[in-house]
């Protein structure tokens, strides 16, 4: 296991993230895209994700304890049932579904009818069908990012040290991210339309996506030092056990 060494920085993380995600604010201010296509393919990655985390929960073998803060009908689960495959995996699916489809009607109602609809009809119909060769690219894309990283996952052997646990939290950043977008988004398209930038046809569509862009960079900036901190972690671990070995010898 390679020794995490915080000094060790060869690539600029922080500056990645922000910049990646500084691209949906470029696209709708410069190249006619509307938010409501970029929300929508949004959607969708966490789609293909979720069925990622149901398939990768089939092979989890960790085991661990049931979460004390976490509890269904007033009740937390078992150590049996956080570690029961059908349990977890059943359960997953459905309360999984269910948020989506949620989501799903209010992105088309709020983002996309109330925004996009009013500002290019046309652009949304045709995100909305997939018949924009660009949004079709993108979700071709997202697939294959995460079958491979998928297939690494296998061939790393990564199953032996994840738990059902760990997969099968159905309220994560991304569906976070929706939420608040959903909420906040509509009420800053309304005052962007109205009073910021009135008379801007993509007003509704640059309140969006500003706030999308700043949610989006809080919640990666976030997973990215928690991965730091597991991984600074580890690696103290790591040279404990080296020390103490080469001491004993």
């Amino acid at each position: 296991m390679p020794v995490y060494d915080s000094r060790e920085k060869s690539f600029p993380v922080l500056s990645a993230i922000i910049l990646s995600n500084l691209m949906p604010l470029i696209a709708v201010l410069f190249y006619d895209v509307s938010f409501f296509a970029l929300f929508y393919l949004y959607w969708w990655e966490t789609v293909i994700i979720s069925v990622f985390q149901f398939i990768k929960m089939g092979k989890a073998q960790k085991l661990s304890e049931p979460d004390p803060n976490f509890s269904i009908n007033d009740k937390t689960l078992t150590y049996e049932q956080v570690n029961s495959k059908r349990y977890m995996r059943t359960s997953y699916v459905v309360i999984r579904f269910l948020m989506l489809v949620f989501y799903l009607f209010f992105i088309v109602i709020f983002v996309g009818v109330l925004s996009t609809m009013k500002e290019n009809p046309t652009a949304f119909v045709r995100a909305l069908l997939f018949t924009e060769p660009w949004v079709k690219v993108s979700f071709a894309g997202f697939f294959v990012t995460h079958l491979v990283e998928y297939i690494f996952w296998r061939s790393n052997k990564e199953y032996e040290q994840t738990s059902l646990r760990e997969l099968g939290t159905v309220f994560d950043t991304r569906v976070m991210v929706i939420h608040i977008v959903i909420v906040l988004g509509t009420f800053a398209a309304m005052f962007a339309g109205d009073k910021l930038i009135p008379g801007t046809q993509n007003a509704g569509s640059v309140a969006y996506v500003c706030l999308f862009v700043l949610m989006k960079i809080a919640m990666d900036v976030y997973a990215h030092n928690k991965s730091t901190r597991r991984l600074e972690v580890i690696g103290s671990l790591t040279n404990s056990l080296v020390t103490k070995k080469s001491q004993q010898k």
